[in-house]
């Protein structure tokens, strides 16, 4: 994996419009998940998903959690971003993360997750890791119809797991919205979910393997800027 070109790290607040003039409120307790592409040419950052809190609903009063694409990082790269928190203390239970969703021009996955694990989890999807698929959250999709819809994601937190991650996410481009989330323990009488957070990790790591190549094509590359001017 190329590094220099790929920076990968969790922000608190993300501005979710070019022309906003102040960043979004970003709730309490939630973290969001980006992606970062770092420019050689301009040796600047560029993001590429914003996530927080819609302005113009949180003007209403009714304040919606979003994750929106802005630009794609490279073919190596799983793009994804997510608002999500980490929560202990639920080792053995069964847990039920839930709320309403609405989407907009989707093109690839966009839903609720649930898993074991922390914010690194998510960075080990971006990187499409090698053995990352055995630790996948559990999703649950959401209809990219434009309209508003119950989903929820239902997970056995194993008995020696120290703590458990939970969102919505991402994948790819588009935008996706969320309110009204709920969070619990449910009995064995509640399904879990069998499915999981929709990522192509395959495509990323043949890109990878292909960028790999054209890399050791390169010749050597000079130390730049050594007088520190």
């Amino acid at each position: 994996m190329d590094y220099r070109t790929l920076l990968l790290a969790p922000l608190a607040a993300i501005v979710l419009s070019v022309g906003a003039a102040t960043p979004p409120r970003m709730p309490s307790g939630w973290i969001a998940h980006n992606t970062f592409i770092f420019s050689e040419a301009t040796l600047s950052a560029s993001n590429g998903y914003e996530v927080g809190i819609d302005p113009a609903s949180d003007a209403a009063g009714s304040p919606n959690l979003t994750v929106r694409f802005v630009e794609p990082t490279k073919p190596w790269v799983v793009d994804m971003g997510a608002a999500h928190q980490n929560l202990y203390g639920y080792a053995g239970k069964r847990l039920r993360f839930s709320g309403q969703l609405r989407t907009d021009a989707v093109k690839g996955w966009a839903g609720l997750f649930l898993g074991q694990g922390d914010g690194t989890l998510l960075y080990r999807i971006n990187a499409a890791r090698p053995g990352v698929e055995a630790l996948l959250p559990a999703g649950t999709a959401v209809a990219t119809d434009g309209n508003w819809h119950d989903a929820s994601v239902v997970f056995d937190v194993p008995a020696d797991a120290p703590q458990v991650i939970l969102g919505i996410g991402l994948v790819g481009e588009g935008q996706v919205w969320a309110r009204n989330l709920q969070f619990q323990v449910v009995g064995n009488e509640v399904p879990t979910t069998t499915t999981k957070i929709g990522v192509d990790l395959q495509s990323a790591r043949r890109a990878d393997a292909e960028h790999m190549a054209e890399m050791a094509k390169k010749p050597p590359s000079p130390l730049l800027n050594a007088a520190l001017d």
